[in-house]
């Protein structure tokens, strides 16, 4: 390794570690996205930004279906809610894995 470097080299473990975090906060933020864009829907004074039309959010929103009606809008609101609660639980798992490392 060079002195002048800040390069680290991690472990496989290491880098299955880190690549599990990041997985974890990617998947985080693209269902927080998806939530935020069907909240939009059922109220345009809440914001809206143009990284919620990402293919993944796209598919996300495909996947929960949020539909036309208030009704339909809140079932996925619902589900995304529980989707995000996993996602987050599966990133404080991840965190205290990396955690391990440092």
């Amino acid at each position: 390794m060079d002195s002048d470097s800040d390069e680290v080299e991690l472990s496989p473990e290491e880098q299955k570690a880190q690549f599990r975090l990041l997985q974890a906060l990617e998947r985080a933020r693209t269902i927080s996205m998806a939530l935020d864009r069907v909240e939009h829907l059922l109220d345009p004074n809440k914001p809206f930004t143009p990284a919620m039309n990402t293919p993944s959010v796209r598919a996300l929103l495909e996947e929960v279906n949020p539909g036309r009606t208030t009704e339909t809008r809140r079932e996925a609101v619902r589900k995304l809610k529980e989707k995000l609660n996993t996602a987050n639980k599966e990133y404080d798992e991840a965190m205290k894995e990396a955690d391990k490392f440092s």
